[in-house]
């Protein structure tokens, strides 16, 4: 897989990481593992400066929570496109977990 990333594609994944967890920070108490990646897309071309990044819930209890995470950038003409998704799990640091996300 990392060989064929797209140029770039490492800091955009990264970028994408830390604001999931940002997000599964505000939502989870103590600290939080990364748990699962699935679903990331990486389009060609594009790199962390020149991206936004927006982060949602997808499902969360108190002690996992899933986060979609969508990086878009400009286009000519004032438009959007999407230079990369990803879905992330982050759970807590507990031993024993009751419940699954």
């Amino acid at each position: 897989m990392i060989s064929n990333r797209p140029e770039k594609g490492l800091d955009l994944l990264g970028a994408m990481v830390s604001a999931a967890a940002g997000r599964a920070s505000a939502h989870l108490p103590g600290t939080i593992r990364f748990a699962k990646c699935e679903q990331v897309q990486l389009n060609e071309g594009f790199s962390t400066p020149d991206v936004d990044l927006e982060t949602w819930s997808v499902s969360a209890d108190h002690q996992a929570i899933v986060v979609s995470v969508f990086a878009t950038a400009p286009q000519d003409g004032g438009a959007r496109t999407m230079a990369a998704s990803g879905r992330f799990t982050f759970t807590t640091l507990t031993h024993k977990r009751e419940y699954a996300a």
